[in-house]
């Protein structure tokens, strides 16, 4: 074994984990889900970066994700979160 803290070349890593039979996580290239439309004007900012509020149902604030499926569809999530408790106050699923 090699001492702990001690560093190591990842030939060595890759030889060790290949002779335990242990597969790594490959990280998949990011997705680009949207193209920008440069005649699109930019949104204001209208909350200032701050996402916090002084009391429940003053401040929204919503994303939209999407949800890769195993048939190489997406199924697309929006949620709409309250500042105040950080709590999901509504959602909806579409493809």
């Amino acid at each position: 074994g090699v001492p702990e803290g001690e560093r190591v070349n990842h030939k060595r890593v890759a030889r060790v984990m290949r002779a335990a039979g242990i597969a790594g996580y490959r990280r998949r290239r990011r997705v680009r889900t949207t193209v920008a439309e440069p005649a699109n004007q930019k949104v204001p900012d209208l909350l200032n970066r701050d996402f916090t509020a002084t009391a429940p149902n003053t401040k929204y604030v919503g994303d939209i994700t999407y949800l890769p499926l195993s048939t190489g569809a997406n199924l697309y999530l929006a949620t709409v979160i309250d500042c105040f408790s950080g709590r999901v106050a509504g959602w909806a699923i579409a493809d």
